[in-house]
């Protein structure tokens, strides 16, 4: 038994009727195997129509053998079946599987990079050269000279060739398979071995878009959007593009400007605000080392700082670290961060101490003797763990 491909008659072809010639099912799923249909089964990079059998509709189908199996979420009563093809998802997996070759020919003609692999799925489509290093300048040539293809409207054919005629082909890409090959030909354009379903001319195409390119290993990964997808990705960084004119009073071609100008002037905030916390750690510092300075060693530092930030706090903790005969507990920063600290000159454990007050708090934490850190569960928690880390060391500094 076989299936007849019909899609491979017409790739147009969105309703025909069959007959069922084997059941059984597949992931608990009845599935069914026909004389004859035009669904494409999921196979060389294109992902399966969907559709109905009579009204129920087809989730998944696959090549088993010479045979064609349709999934179902139902199973239905053998016999007849009249089938339909969901064709805004057939005319997706046209347009983009087209496109590919397009593209893919396109890199070979421009930077000498043969596509090794290709993938689309409901939301990507890449192909994988066997190149890296592009440029952009050869990406944007790439897509060029594949929109040019498209707007010139080759046709789009397709043949199947005895074996012994591929030497004489000049074949994109020459297959390793053996027997009678479907062969897809765009014009002089292009020649390769494909079983996908494609457009009968470029201009259907409708677009091609480069998206980007990402290195991976030593091949080149290529995402882009063919026909609806590249207008519908347009649409969106259209939106975002006039959003952000708006957001910003000015024109579309002037959002660059404007966001450069933004970015300078967060950057130069942002250098003033580590001026400014700077400036406030040796102010405490100094304020905090004129309350102990004349007490004897050891000098027990602490502090609560709720309002700055985590990287102040530490830098605080270190500052006061390099005074004499000091010991430092300080809590701060948004996430209930708790430090201990001590002098070179100190002999008390930090470390210790630190673990100790947060595990009586449900707190976790560690360090050396001389730095510690760690966090509480709550602001309250860790005013505890610096009550505990205070009494510790005034009262028993070595535990």
């Amino acid at each position: 038994m076989n299936t007849n491909r019909l899609y491979y008659e017409n790739a147009y072809l969105t309703r025909f009727n069959a007959r069922v010639v084997d059941r059984m099912e597949i992931d608990g799923r009845c599935a069914l195997a026909l004389d004859r249909t035009a669904f494409y089964p999921t196979g060389g990079g294109q992902p399966c129509d969907t559709g109905t059998l009579n009204g129920v509709k087809v989730v998944d189908v696959r090549k088993g053998g010479e045979l064609v199996w349709h999934v179902l979420d139902q199973a239905i009563d053998p016999g007849t079946v009249d089938g339909c093809i969901d064709w805004q998802r057939r005319w997706d997996h046209m347009q983009n599987h087209s496109g590919q070759h397009v593209l893919s020919q396109s890199f070979v003609v421009t930077a000498g990079a043969q596509t090794v692999a290709w993938h689309l799925s409901e939301s990507t489509l890449t192909i994988d050269l066997n190149r890296v290093g592009l440029s952009d300048d050869e990406l944007a040539e790439a897509e060029r000279v594949g929109n040019e293809v498209v707007q010139q409207d080759h046709a789009i054919s397709a043949r199947i060739v005895d074996e012994t005629e591929l030497p004489k082909l000049a074949l994109r890409k020459q297959p390793d398979v053996d027997g009678p090959l479907r062969i897809v030909e765009i014009a002089a354009f292009d020649r390769v071995a494909c079983s996908g379903t494609h457009v009968s001319g470029t201009a259907q195409v409708g677009l091609i878009k480069v998206l980007r390119a990402e290195r991976r290993g030593s091949e080149t990964r290529i995402h882009f959007a063919c026909g609806q997808r590249a207008v519908a990705d347009y649409g969106r960084k259209h939106q975002l593009v006039r959003g952000l004119a708006a957001r910003f009073t000015c024109r579309e071609d002037e959002v660059a400007t404007a966001v450069q100008r933004l970015q300078d002037e967060a950057q130069a905030n942002f250098r003033a605000l580590k001026t400014a916390q700077a400036a406030m750690v040796d102010a405490e510092t100094a304020r905090l080392w004129s309350r102990v300075e004349q007490q004897p060693a050891p000098r027990l530092i602490h502090g609560a700082y709720p309002t700055w930030d985590e990287d102040q706090v530490k830098t605080l903790v270190l500052s006061l670290k390099r005074l004499p005969g000091c010991f430092i507990g300080v809590i701060g920063g948004r996430s209930a961060l708790v430090f201990a600290a001590c002098s070179e000159d100190c002999a008390i454990d930090a470390g210790l101490l630190l673990r100790t007050a947060l595990t009586q708090v449900g707190g976790r934490g560690g360090g050396r003797p001389d730095y510690a850190q760690g966090s509480a569960p709550s602001w309250e928690a860790a005013e505890r763990a610096l009550e505990l880390i205070e009494s510790l060391a005034r009262h028993d500094p070595k535990l």
